[in-house]
């Protein structure tokens, strides 16, 4: 009978390939069954396809003499227009000959090759073992353990080997180095990125602090895009310890003097330099190049600036954290935008380096520059109304509440550098 039916018409795959997926329901008790109608499929009913509704009509025909299928047909057009088509799942090896003739895998033969899969794997830290605990709590539960796939096994395979290969990460490392070294393709970690992110923001405690941003939360797994450089300027001087071709190890001084515009100090400099000496008065960071560019024309001397680029990384971290424990009485401000993702970085800020002012992020200036708000949208609305809990933003609850009441939120370049640096204590 397969030889009769090949090739199958695609119309045809495709009604029994409907059947399959209700077929597979688990505890399913209704019948199997595709009611055929204009809206969903309108080849069949349409003449522009001379001939096609008769062929459909032989090949199901075909299967329903085999004990496969019960046809339905209208009310006077027997052999003509059909009504409903129902797969006879109590007849013995239906599903497994439908299978074979559609060139499918059986659901429960993909369900064991993955529960074989999961359990295989070799958890290295908490979340990931959050997450393969609950992939296989879907799996008992008759649901999908996306973003793993039960018709993909390789790329399942491979997304599980990338996110083994991030849980043992312990230092920086680029996202296209970490490819090469797990798939031997400096690209195939960049396709598996956003199943990667998904396990990460459902099973890793610290995800939500991050928001929207990708690259932040990967950084926070030691997973970068492009070696890193942060812009910064202010009287600082560094000590770092560097290796020559003899392997004597000496210390060479980074010194940027008040009055030295911005420069970018790479992440190896930005983990391993020592603080000499920080003589500034205050320490601002900023979330944009914009504004922090032009603060870099106004600033006093004595006032460091750094540019954080969104969430600040664990290595601008490390070198703010050293100059907070050489002078733990110097005054940290930041300024960012007057919105979620804004206050998110604040409240990161905080958790990393204590206490942090907020910098035009007030009441006063928000309604100083109203005029040039955006409407907040119903995602915006949903992460304010979260970060009211957050502990870290006690203190910003009312400017929360008030953008909440304005539906409104304000961009940093929309605010005169001058209007911000009079809100600095020196």
């Amino acid at each position: 009978m397969a030889t009769e039916l090949q090739p199958l018409l695609c119309e045809v795959v495709m009604l029994l390939e409907t059947l399959l997926v209700q077929a597979e329901q688990p505890q399913r008790k209704q019948v199997v069954r595709v009611r055929l109608n204009k809206r969903d499929h309108p080849w069949y009913f349409a003449g522009n396809q001379l001939g096609l509704r008769y062929k459909v009509n032989d090949q199901l025909q075909l299967l329903s003499a085999e004990g496969w299928l019960r046809l339905h047909w209208q009310k006077y057009e027997e052999g003509n227009y059909l009504q409903a088509v129902d797969l006879l799942t109590q007849q013995p090896n239906t599903l497994d000959r439908l299978y074979e003739l559609l060139g499918k895998v059986p659901l429960r033969t993909m369900k064991e090759k993955m529960r074989h899969l999961l359990l295989s794997q070799q958890p290295h830290g908490s979340w990931l073992h959050s997450f393969l605990s609950w992939a296989l709590a879907q799996l008992a539960a008759d649901k999908s353990p996306e973003p793993l796939s039960l018709a993909d096994l390789q790329e399942s395979e491979d997304v599980l080997r990338a996110l083994s290969a991030i849980a043992r990460l312990n230092t920086p490392t680029l996202e296209r180095t970490l490819s090469v070294q797990i798939f031997g393709d400096s690209k195939r970690c960049e396709t598996l990125r956003g199943k990667i992110l998904t396990v990460l923001r459902a099973h890793t405690p610290e995800a939500a602090a991050y928001g929207e941003d990708d690259w932040a939360l990967l950084q926070a797994h030691n997973v970068y895009r492009t070696p890193e450089y942060a812009p910064l300027t202010g009287p600082l001087s560094l000590a770092l310890n560097k290796v020559n071709r003899e392997g004597t190890i000496y210390v060479t001084h980074l010194q940027l003097e008040p009055d030295l515009p911005s420069v970018s100090l790479s992440e190896d400099i930005l983990r391993s330099a020592e603080i000499v000496s920080c003589p500034a008065t205050a320490l601002i960071t900023v979330e944009n190049m914009t504004s922090f560019s032009e603060l870099l024309l106004l600033r006093p001397s004595s006032t460091m600036l750094v540019f954080t680029g969104g969430f600040a990384s664990p290595a601008l971290l490390t070198l703010l954290s050293k100059i907070r424990t050489h002078r733990p009485a110097l005054p940290f401000w930041h300024w960012g935008d007057l919105d979620a993702g804004g206050l998110r970085i604040l409240a990161h800020l905080r958790r990393h380096l204590g206490n942090i002012l907020p910098l035009g992020m007030n009441i006063e200036t928000f309604e100083r520059y109203r005029a040039h708000a955006q409407p907040l949208t119903a995602n915006d609305r949903a992460s304010l109304d979260a970060l009211v809990a957050d502990p870290m933003l006690s203190d910003c609850i009312a400017v929360i509440q008030h953008v909440l009441e304005m539906g409104l939120k304000l961009e940093q370049e929309a605010v005169r550098v001058g209007d911000v640096l009079g809100q600095v204590s020196l």
